[in-house]
Order: structure tokens, then sequence, then C-alpha cells
């Protein structure tokens, strides 16, 4: 008897942490999933009421080495402009490097973000008079871009990195986002449109 109730007790406790993990997970799961900004649908994001566009720089737009703009995030931030979409490019990075690549796009931007810290996407918002759900923040790391987005209750577009190599990040933050990503995947929470042919900006996919 006393054996039994002992596995009972690691059962419950291994549940219990499955699911306050899994509760984390969710939280961190992005609106969608592509794999470049190439492939993401400004038409979509203007039927869902989208007005403000904010993005990361470093592995989102360019390679974290890219001292300028490439043809293809000029063509995308072009294109945003063109569909009447408000731009401001946001970065954890220094602002020598945020403001020279502004500067060339011809974009607002805050550097020194500290990001998944909210405070200043949040009063980026508030600045322009709009709610949480008229905005989408585009970026390739979960637990900055995606997890600022789900504190402020916006949408979010979750980008595959241009480069596998993330510059200065730590060994254990590259660490974590793998672990998220791999228990997204497992949860089949994190599907990529090309695979599936599936609308990313379906009902399916909900702002958290």
């Amino acid at each position: 008897m006393n054996q039994i109730t002992g596995n009972n007790s690691k059962q419950k406790s291994i549940n219990s942490n499955s699911f306050l993990i899994g509760l984390f997970v969710n939280y961190l799961k992005p609106s969608t999933y592509v794999t470049s900004i190439k492939n993401i649908n400004l038409n979509k994001l203007k039927q869902q009421g989208i007005k403000l566009i904010i993005c990361d720089l470093d592995n989102t737009l360019v390679p974290h080495y890219n001292k300028f703009p490439t043809k293809v995030s000029l063509d995308f931030v072009n294109s945003v402009k063109e569909n009447g979409f408000k731009f401001i490019l946001v970065s954890n990075n220094t602002n020598k490097r945020v403001s020279f690549f502004a500067e060339k796009l011809d974009v607002d931007y805050i550097s020194n973000a500290k990001k998944p810290f909210p405070f200043s996407m949040s009063k980026a918002i508030k600045n322009h008079n709009l709610k949480s759900q008229e905005v989408v923040v585009i970026g390739d790391m979960i637990i900055t871009d995606i997890l600022t987005a789900n504190f402020i209750h916006a949408e979010s577009i979750l980008v595959q990195p241009v480069l596998n190599s993330q510059g200065n990040i730590s060994w254990f933050i590259k660490w974590i986002e793998q672990a998220i990503y791999s228990r997204l995947i497992k949860q089949n929470l994190l599907i990529k449109e090309e695979e599936t042919g599936r609308n990313l900006y379906s009902d399916d996919y909900e702002i958290l």
C-alpha cells in the first residue's frame, strides 16, 4: 500500500510539473510562424485591423553583422509603408547600431529596448494612440520578441532566424530557445505555412 501511494505522489508531481511547463510554453507561442519576412502576408494583417508593425532587427531583418539593409529588408519595409502601416524598428542592440540602420530604412526606432520587458513597446503603442490588438510584433526569438508581444497582448509573428548564429547571445539563452522550439513543435503549436498550406492568420491562431 505504501509503495503504491509513493508512486501516486510521484506521478502527481510529474503531472503538476508538466501542467506548469505546458502553461509556460503556451504563453510563449507565437500567433504565427513563417520562415522569412518575405512570407508575411501584409494584406491579411491589414484585414485583421493591424496598423502598427513592430519589428526586431538582428537576425530578423538582416544578419547581426550586417551594417546596411539588404534588398530583402528594404523591399519588406517599403512594402509595409506602401500598405499604409506604421513601422517601428525595436532592438535590444545599441543606439549606434539601431539608429544607423533605421536611418537607412527611414523608419522610427527604439534601441536598448530591454526585451522581453514590455515598457518600451507599450509606450510606443500608447504614443500612437493604438490598441494592442492593432499591433503585430515580428521577431526571430521567442524569449524576447514573442514573449514581449504576449505580455502586451499583441499579435506576434515568429520568423526563422536569418542565420543559425545569434551573435553575442549566450549558450544558455540559445539552449532555452531551442528547448522552447522543440516543445512547441512537439505540441503542434509551431507549424510552418509552407508545410501545411494553412492560413496562418485564421482563427486557429488566437492571440494569447
